[in-house]
């Protein structure tokens, strides 16, 4: 596990399957004088992580690694990307980021409206942990993971752990760089709060990892099968890992 916090970039490893993924928290490709122009959504960049075995979508088909909000249909686009900090310890680490969400028709922005996200790297695992503030009433939040190939010796997961409502998998019929069409699955939920999942991808499937043990609107516990827990606290920002 190595975070640049510089950057705002978190890598993290396997030796068991050799994937190396990258959980991008600070690399946006949006110039300091540049505006955030959903039209300008670049996949090799806007995604919050990228790996050796799997590539973005097609910005024609369903984003894999993102989270957005959908306002009356639209969903919004990641552009410029606010570090918040990076670490690494003992087989973890951590990199967060906020941004304004951007959409392409309509008002390009919401005014108040923004999305904090944490990633915390343990194992194989991932733990994604966002804060949607601002969010109109009726508005829908979004996630999604690894996007695969249905004959690839990959299993991608994406399971909920707090304020998610339902889950799915998307079709991608233009695939990526590995595949000739791949699924992403997906997590619903709606409005402003806090929401938790833990995304895997791997070679062969990997129990569950992480148990809730409490979760508000700005705050979340989880302990792992080790008996360690990680804590992430909102206002200030603070991700605490304890053996």
């Amino acid at each position: 596990m190595l975070a640049l916090a510089a950057t705002g970039l978190l890598i993290q490893t396997t030796q068991t399957d050799g994937i190396v993924r990258l959980h991008n928290h600070g690399s946006d490709h949006v110039r300091p004088h540049e505006g955030e122009l959903a039209e300008e959504d670049d996949p090799h960049y806007g995604r919050q992580a990228y790996s050796t075995r799997t590539g973005p979508t097609s910005t024609h088909n369903v984003s894999d690694n993102h989270v957005c909000v959908v306002v009356d249909g639209v969903r919004s686009v990641r552009r410029r990307i606010h570090p918040l900090g990076a670490a690494h310890g003992d087989g973890w680490g951590w990199a967060a980021s906020w941004h304004l969400p951007v959409f392409g028709s309509g008002a390009p922005t919401v005014p108040g409206l923004r999305i904090e996200s944490v990633t915390v790297a343990v194992g194989a695992h991932e733990l994604r942990v966002h804060r949607v503030v601002g969010a109109p009433p009726g508005v829908g939040v979004e996630q999604t993971g690894w996007a695969t190939g249905p004959d690839e010796p990959l299993v991608s997961t994406l399971l909920p752990l707090h304020g998610w409502t339902s889950t799915d998998d998307v079709r991608a019929p233009e695939g990526t760089a590995f595949t000739r069409w791949a699924l992403v699955p997906r997590l619903v939920g709606e409005g402003s709060g806090l929401y938790a999942a833990l995304a895997t991808l791997s070679a062969k499937p990997v129990p569950p990892a992480a148990t809730l043990i409490k979760a508000d609107n700005s705050t979340i516990c989880v302990q792992w099968p080790d008996t360690s827990r990680t804590s992430i606290a909102f206002d200030p920002l603070t991700v605490v890992h304890r053996p």
